[in-house]
């Protein structure tokens, strides 16, 4: 077996690895990163050496300008401040280009530029310097670029960025159990098509960040996802206490923890064919919303499936409610708002939307209002809602044949308080076997397989 290969066969390991981690815990996936390079950088290296393991590279950008198909570069644990520019590709999936820190986040530096196709990027710390960059990782009309288990923080413009050029969208990327954490304006932003964003978990986005006091670098938003395209799988994400109230770089935000729209940012088109599943939005800002779809210029945002998510949140749960809209499916997800305060906290908003089907979802504590679907056509059934202090409710559309109102779902831990609640469902739960059977759902949050007992549960969390 050739070198490459063995270092092919590693990196495929470390990637299953990553994809197995528990949602709790996205990135610590490992200690030991097994990888054999071709060139080495290290903080005691020099760029005249050779960069092989004894005499290494000093800079990242020496390496990666000397790389051909197929070939690693491995950065020793250090400071390299440095923004790196990856202009090469690699030729295929069997030779990309293989960019490794040999210790998780433990090689630093200021910021990725990648322009070329077939790249990994894993493992590293990124911190933008607000000098020559505002951004943490960015890809432009790119296709098979990888971003694996790296920590991207304090990037007042964002952190990772998989955007277009003149020509295209960043196609079949992959953004993997990534590290978000106090950036500016949004954590991931994706244009193109094809795209796995899976088990990142993104924290702190503020609206105004304190490196980034230039004009044109404060922005209106404090989001987690910004996604755009066709085709994307959104899995296992952890988007938690963005545009916080309490952080001081957040002044008037617009709070979501996935938002698409159209038009307005060099012409990108509206998220349609994607799945949203798994993820766990916590958005405490009263203006907070879990997903928020936007279609502005007469482009229908459509074929959606948003199934087994858990939202603890102020404001929406998912909204629709601005644009045109077709084929969006909100199955078994558990939606979670408070009772007190003035934000609006229903589970859904929905305006003339064509052939939506919300079924199997718990609703909790969602002020007021619990649903609210008008205009449109649809399906509306199997639902649980409840108020945990025994209030009245209204619903939109009000309650059908196989609905379950006022009753308690009873949770495995239920507080109230976001963040501490256990969603599973005890034995005894109401919301056992009461779902409908929808094949569009055959797993949980959890990934066990649907159905476990006689029927389908209600909620995020199949009981067994």
């Amino acid at each position: 077996m050739t070198l490459k290969m063995l270092n092919i066969l590693t990196y495929i390991l470390l990637a299953y690895l990553a994809l197995g981690c528990k949602k709790e815990d996205p990135v610590e996936i490992f200690e030991i990163r097994p990888i054999v390079g071709d060139y080495y950088v290290s903080p005691d290296g020099n760029d005249s050496n050779n960069g092989s393991k004894t005499l290494p590279f000093r800079s990242i950008q020496k390496a990666v300008g000397i790389m051909a198909p197929g070939d690693t570069v491995v950065v020793i644990a250090g400071d390299y401040p440095e923004c790196v520019t990856i202009s090469k590709s690699g030729s295929s999936e069997s030779t990309r280009l293989l960019i490794f820190s040999e210790s998780l986040h433990g090689a630093k530096c200021s910021g990725f530029r990648i322009k070329g196709d077939f790249v990994t990027l894993d493992g590293f710390d990124v911190e933008a310097d607000a000098v020559k960059n505002y951004v943490g990782i960015s890809v432009a009309g790119k296709s098979n670029v990888e971003i694996l288990n790296c920590k991207v923080h304090e990037c007042p413009m964002g952190g990772i960025n998989f955007a277009h050029d003149a020509v295209q969208g960043s196609n079949n990327a992959r953004i993997i159990n990534n590290i978000l954490e106090h950036n500016g304006q949004w954590g991931i932003n994706l244009i193109g098509s094809n795209g796995l964003i899976e088990g990142n978990e993104i924290t702190k986005t503020v609206q105004h960040h304190p490196k980034g006091d230039e004009p044109g670098f404060q922005g209106n938003d404090a989001d987690g996802l910004r996604i755009f395209g066709d085709n994307h799988i959104i899995r296992g994400n952890r988007v938690l206490d963005i545009g916080d109230p309490g952080d001081g770089g957040n002044i008037d935000p617009h709070v979501d923890c996935l938002q698409t729209w159209d038009g307005s940012l060099n012409g990108q088109p509206v998220m349609t064919n994607t799945i949203i599943e798994g993820n766990y939005f916590r958005v405490k800002h009263f203006t907070g919303k879990g997903i928020l779809l936007e279609s502005t210029t007469g482009n229908a945002c459509h074929h959606l499936i948003i199934r087994n998510n858990i939202f603890e949140y102020r404001d929406i749960g998912v909204a629709a409610f601005s644009g045109e809209f077709h084929d969006i499916f909100i199955y078994n997800n558990v939606f979670n708002s408070i009772l007190s305060g003035d934000s609006w906290g229903t589970s859904v908003a929905l305006t003339n939307v064509t052939n939506y089907d919300y079924r199997n979802n718990i609703t909790v504590d969602c002020h007021k209002e619990h649903r609210k679907i008008l205009g449109g056509s649809g399906i509306v059934d199997y639902n649980l809602a409840w108020s945990s202090d025994g209030s009245h409710f209204t619903m939109e559309p009000g309650l059908q044949a196989h609905d379950l109102m006022g009753v308690n779902p009873k949770f495995v831990k239920y507080t109230g308080n976001f963040g501490e609640n256990d969603y599973h469902l005890q034995a005894g739960s109401p919301a056992i076997n009461a779902g409908a059977a929808l094949s569009d759902v055959p797993n949980d949050f959890d990934g066990t397989a649907r159905p476990q007992g006689s029927g389908y549960d209600i909620g995020a969390f199949e009981f067994h």
